[in-house]
């Protein structure tokens, strides 16, 4: 039988193994020496990088493709052992044989990929390589990656800022994913990543605890947009020459406000001056809150489709400041944002909803001056199809629920956990007005009770992940779940302290009656005191095999 490879056309031949994952291209590597250096040469195979945790689970070490994938990441020419390359991705025997999923990716495998893919690769996910530094970086810039698209590079704090400066400028054309969560970035990098990368659509900063509201711009009275304090004064001035007089309109210095400031403005009408961002996420950011979610809708509220600020110190005012975000005097009514995912949490309790009413919304061609309610909002953000505002001590109380569902009857996913001031009268109005909704956290919400639970699983019949974990709800709760539900996917049942095993058991008994038994994959009641600990294997031999079931373990709560 004749080598496909050699009779075949090349352009067939990469067409085929482009349908291959990157370990399988180097298992196919190891074929033959025709294979490896045709495979080996073809960049194009190369383009899409990832070293992801989780890339290689549930596979050995010893003999397996990704045992292959290091030693052919080596490079000969450096003159490094076999078993020392070996050791650049994996870790040793005895920590991989307690962790097969921990993989260790250092600067010389990167400079090895680099040298490979080269103009060729747009799409790298590195995450949580505590052994890469800015030597990797360089070596990426240095081989001419320039073309990269796709750029992950989230905990991995021994990169310094220098670094992922010098690779985002030279991709600053390119670029449209980036994720640094849990990075030492600041606010003059976000700042520079702003106002030179263009084609920007996605960026991930959640947990950079150097990030403050000033890494975000906002609109002056002439709509201009201004980047405050603090600023690297050398790279911002280096990117405006670069960009040069088209780019920016003007830089204004300290002599002329008194301070140190640093301002960098342009019109905001001009669509060259910032990325039109769809997806902005800066959670657990301490020092980001309501005044940097405001600038952000300001500036990007035309094209932001996501944005994620939870566990930040977010005011429930956020609702009047994005609301004014808008232009209300336009002579053809408001521009509703495209604002479809909002995330908060941790928001003040001290302030209630219904205490909120001081704001007032100027005349307009959408109506008079009036004081600001819950329906200018929905009016300004139509399109909320997912809202996340749970959290410790949340504010949110039956009157925001109501208003929530009353104004967004598409609603697909609902977060309100930890809400102690929501009770039934909430859950009934989602079951009344959102009955489409497909994903509801209710978590630790001690006032819901059974009542609401009926109430919103007969509504919501169409419910696929549903979190009741620490609710007072009883086994009448779980019979309604078992009647209602029918393509439920996950049930967290965790600290429901008056469910017992008698309900447990029932509920899974009409899951398999209503072939919600095909479509459920996690079911947990850990830590209900009322269940017995041999109801987790019953449950799992009702379930399909790859059904993840948690119960109680074999202690006495006596």
């Amino acid at each position: 039988m004749q080598d496909p490879v050699a009779v075949l056309p090349s352009e067939l031949v990469v067409l085929i193994f482009r349908k291959l994952a990157l370990q399988e291209i180097v298992q196919c590597m190891s074929v033959c020496k025709m294979w490896c250096q045709f495979l080996d040469g073809c960049a194009v195979l190369w383009c899409t990088i990832d070293m992801r945790n989780g890339m290689y689970r549930g596979q050995s070490a010893k003999g397996s493709g990704c045992d292959k994938l290091v030693t052919l990441l080596g490079d000969s020419a450096n003159g490094t052992s076999r078993r020392r390359r070996r050791g650049s991705l994996l870790l040793s025997s005895e920590v991989q044989e307690n962790n097969d999923d921990v993989r260790i990716i250092t600067d010389a495998d990167i400079d090895a990929i680099a040298r490979r893919a080269g103009p060729a690769l747009s799409r790298l996910s590195l995450d949580f390589a505590p052994h890469l530094s800015d030597d990797g970086m360089y070596a990426l810039i240095r081989n001419n990656c320039t073309n990269i698209r796709h750029l992950d590079l989230q905990a991995n704090q021994t990169i310094t800022t220098h670094a992922l400066e010098a690779l985002v400028m030279s991709l600053r054309n390119r670029l449209e994913f980036l994720s640094l969560r849990s990075t030492e970035i600041d606010d003059a990098f976000v700042q520079m990543l702003l106002i030179s990368t263009p084609h920007l659509v996605h960026l991930d900063v959640s947990f950079c605890r150097k990030i403050t509201k000033s890494a975000f711009p906002l609109v002056d009275q002439l709509s201009n947009i201004v980047f405050t304090p603090p600023a690297d004064v050398v790279a911002l001035a280096r990117i405006i020459a670069e960009q040069g007089d088209t780019a920016y309109s003007r830089v204004l210095f300290a002599a002329d406000t008194g301070s140190d400031e640093l301002l960098v403005t342009r019109k905001i009408d001009d669509q060259t001056c910032l990325p039109r961002l769809k997806c902005i996420l800066a959670a657990g950011c301490g020092c980001v809150g309501s005044t940097a979610a405001t600038r952000i809708i300001k500036v990007f509220g035309k094209s932001l489709e996501i944005l994620d600020v939870t566990q930040s110190p977010v005011a429930i005012d956020v609702f009047q400041h994005i609301t004014m975000c808008v232009d209300w005097d336009c002579a053809d009514g408001i521009e509703p944002l495209k604002l479809q995912t909002l995330k908060l949490s941790n928001m003040d309790s001290n302030v209630d909803i219904d205490t909120m009413q001081r704001a007032v919304v100027p005349e307009s061609s959408a109506g008079p001056e009036h004081l600001w309610s819950f329906q200018d909002f929905a009016l300004v953000a139509p399109n909320l199809t997912s809202i996340s505002l749970g959290g410790k001590d949340s504010c949110i109380t039956d009157g925001m629920v109501v208003r929530i569902a009353m104004h967004y009857r598409h609603l697909l996913s609902l977060d309100v956990h930890g809400s102690t001031r929501l009770s039934h009268s909430g859950l009934a109005a989602l079951g009344e007005n959102c009955t489409q909704l497909e994903h509801v956290d209710i978590s630790e919400c001690s006032g819901c009770d059974d009542r609401g639970v009926v109430a919103l699983v007969g509504g919501c019949t169409g419910l696929k992940s549903l979190n009741m974990g620490g609710l007072h709800i009883s086994d009448a709760g779980l019979s309604a779940i078992g009647d209602c539900l029918r393509g439920l996917e996950v049930l967290l049942l965790d600290s429901c302290l008056f469910v017992t095993s008698q309900g447990i058991r029932s509920m899974v008994s009409k899951f398999c009656e209503s072939g919600c038994r095909q479509t459920l994959r996690r079911l947990s009641f850990s830590e209900c005191y009322g269940v017995a600990a041999d109801d987790a294997a019953w449950c799992r031999e009702q379930l399909r095999p790859n059904t993840h079931v948690t119960g109680n373990s074999a202690l006495s709560f006596e």
